[in-house]
């Protein structure tokens, strides 16, 4: 899954380097203009470059001169099915994810993710796995490979492919090489926080 900052470029960038930010981008060739904070100033496609050119517009000329300036985007923690259907079914397939200041927060891509639901996702990984024992005696649960990934990789893709993006491990049992091979879920375009369980309290 590409960065979502691939997507992203400073109002101030020159034509040229979104040029080739749009030529790396391939078949996903959008970007979105932010500003010093990130906000969300406006959007900018192979097509507008063409045109800024035809009109007499150099490739040293700032990219605000030739942005779209009211781009559709989605709001975080906002459930809106029918605008979220609307441009799924329509060709609005790369969208930004807005916070409340409006700043870039996620760039959702309708061709890799199905839909795009505003919910936390808690992921219990505390527990230390003994019914699969000797398997865990160095390495959690989690962690354990099914196919080329660990058992926690593939509930966090799934859970992604429908755009959740914020998550939090709860864990405990070698809770750090958990950390350690997620971190803080920039790889993955998303958020990963963690509770550190004070100790063993099972689930419900």
């Amino acid at each position: 899954m590409r960065n979502y900052k691939d997507h992203l470029i400073p109002f101030n960038s020159q034509i040229i380097q979104a040029l080739v930010q749009l030529d790396f981008l391939a078949k996903d060739a959008i970007l979105f203009v932010v500003d010093e904070d990130e906000k969300l100033v406006g959007s900018l496609t192979d097509g507008d470059v063409r045109r800024g050119l035809i009109k007499g517009m150099s490739t040293s000329d700032p990219v605000s001169s030739i942005i779209q300036s009211s781009p559709r985007f989605l709001r975080k923690g906002e459930m809106d099915l029918k605008k979220v259907i609307e441009y799924r079914e329509g060709n609005f397939r790369i969208l930004p994810i807005l916070d409340k200041s409006d700043k870039v927060v996620n760039v959702i891509n309708f061709r890799e993710t199905r839909s795009y639901l505003p919910v936390d996702a808690v992921i219990m990984a505390g527990g230390k796995g003994t019914r699969l024992k000797p398997l865990t005696d160095l390495t959690p649960k989690p962690l354990l490979k099914v196919g080329d990934k660990p058992i926690m990789e593939h509930n966090l893709d799934r859970l992604a492919l429908y755009g959740i993006d914020d998550f939090w491990f709860s864990v405990k049992y070698l809770g750090e090489q958990i950390e350690s091979y997620f971190g803080n879920g920039e790889k993955k375009n998303v958020q990963i926080r963690y509770v550190w369980e004070d100790e063993p309290l099972g689930t419900i």
